[in-house]
């Protein structure tokens, strides 16, 4: 009879706690997904995405296709960069951001398909009243109001998809949204450049009932006025059950209460996606006025260069840093998302400060491609982020403050604002716009990696107090009669 082995106490240990551990990611995913009788089926889940990302892909295009437009407008309306950057940041960003709470506070209250469609026809209206602008002050009303039309779009998906969707590919599926920011620059540069080109050879355009308009007034009527119909495509779906159970009717002390106690959270992701922004801000923004003025290339030529950029690099980046960052959040990586986000900020700013600072057309479409590959475009990341942290009853006005401090304040004020400044102040030179962005990234890179470094902890404690939360309301649905 053979010995008996004896395994020692520790492997026992190990053994238990390895069980422990598997029963208790098995009830994480038990209760946190949402996966139920009542949930809608994955076709419907699907098309429902599909016209939330048409959505993001009109409001990006409507929102950039200024960027293309900028030396007409200067010379039509006799205005600065400054004056620009103005137009680009802060008139879009001041009634995003001061709408954001309250539109978070409509989403988490109302039927997120109406705020929708009512969102989407205002702003396409409100583009094309850009359109009709004779001077700046209309013009910066004009960039305001597509801002305040835009704002519920983001708190209003992110909520939808985060009912809609497993925690476990949340940010699968919101790297797949945010390509429409993605994929509405790149038809707003390629398309948009083209048409652009086009009219800009043309003589003044006669409108029925308006009368000559300019070309650039052209481009943002016609890119505005199909908004019109698109809003209607939300009509047909159903709102998506809500997976918070009783707790929608959350107060505002309550929800700031929160914020207090998750400062250091709400710290960490505003200096690394603010700042970012703002640096990110200024490439997408600036790009095309600095491959014209110092590059020489037309609207048809560097919107090609500059939409294939978006449209192959940025895409493929965005979808591979979802697969990853949900891989690494599944295998029990609670702060996947920063520390995605560390090690791209790390390795492609030195790529991307060479693109910018070079002579080469070349080394500047490399920059270019990393940068967009890697750090640009990081709104799936941060989303995704703002969502794993999120009770299910804040989901709305969390989205919206989040998108109030990085998206408006931050990123779409500043973004467009500090190159133009810097170009104007510092460096006295509309020409080499390049130097400008190169020193806003160097500024805001290092900051946002400190940043990552010192909150990632913080971060991971928020996930998992978010989790908790989700089980115990799903415990009680379970057990209401």
């Amino acid at each position: 009879m053979p010995p008996t082995e004896v395994i020692p106490a520790s492997e026992y240990s190990r053994v238990f706690e390895h069980d422990i551990r598997v029963l208790q990611v098995s009830a994480v995913r038990a209760f946190v997904e949402p996966a139920d009788r009542d949930a809608p089926s994955t076709l419907r889940t699907t098309l429902l995405i599909g016209v939330l990302l048409l959505f993001c892909i009109f409001a990006v295009i409507d929102r950039t296709v200024i960027a293309m437009l900028i030396d007409p407008i200067r010379k039509s309306l006799d205005i600065s960069d400054s004056q620009v950057g103005l137009l680009m940041g802060i008139a879009y960003a001041a009634a995003y951001g001061l709408a954001g709470l309250p539109m978070g506070f409509m989403v988490d209250r109302y039927p997120r398909k109406w705020i929708l469609y009512f969102a989407v026809t205002f702003w396409g209206l409100a583009e094309a009243a850009c359109g009709l602008s004779t001077g700046f002050v209309w013009l910066f009303l004009a960039r305001a109001a597509v801002g305040l039309g835009e704002s519920p779009l983001h708190p209003s998906a992110h909520s939808i998809i985060a009912d809609s969707v497993p925690r476990r590919r949340l940010a699968t599926v919101m790297s797949i949204y945010s390509m429409g920011n993605l994929l509405g620059t790149g038809f707003a540069l390629i398309i948009g450049g083209w048409i652009v080109h086009y009219l800009l050879n043309r003589p003044n355009i006669v409108l029925p009932l308006i009368g000559p308009v300019e070309s650039w007034q052209f481009a943002f009527i016609i890119t505005g006025l199909p908004g019109l119909l698109l809003a209607l495509l939300i009509l047909p779906f159903a709102e998506p059950r809500r997976i918070a159970h009783g707790r929608a009717n959350v107060s505002w002390a309550e929800l700031f209460e929160f914020i207090r106690g998750k400062w250091q959270v709400v710290l960490c992701l505003s200096i690394v996606f603010g700042g970012m922004n703002i640096a990110n801000g200024g490439l997408i923004k600036w790009a095309p006025s600095y491959m014209s003025r110092f590059f020489h290339l037309n609207p048809a030529q560097y919107g090609l260069a500059l939409g294939l950029i978006e449209s192959i690099f940025a895409i493929s980046g965005l979808l591979v840093s979802g697969w990853i960052i949900d891989r690494w959040y599944a295998s029990g990586r609670k702060d996947a998302h920063l520390t995605y986000y560390l090690w791209a900020i790390i390795l492609t700013t030195p790529i991307v400060l060479l693109g910018l600072t070079s002579n080469s057309l070349v080394i500047f479409y490399v920059g270019m491609a990393f940068g967009k590959t890697f750090t640009v475009n990081f709104l799936g990341v941060a989303a995704s982020q703002v969502q794993m942290i999120s009770p299910p009853h804040m989901r709305g006005r969390l989205s919206g403050l989040f998108f109030l401090m990085v998206v408006a304040l931050l990123g779409s004020s500043l973004g467009a604002l500090v190159p133009a400044l810097i170009a104007d102040n510092v460096f006295h030179d509309n020409i080499h716009l390049g130097k400008s962005m190169a020193l806003t990234l160097a500024i805001f890179a290092p900051l946002a990696v400190i940043a990552i470094l010192w909150g990632r902890k913080y971060v991971r404690a928020a996930v998992d107090e978010a989790e908790a939360m989700i089980i115990t309301d799903r415990e009680r649905a379970a057990q209401a009669p």
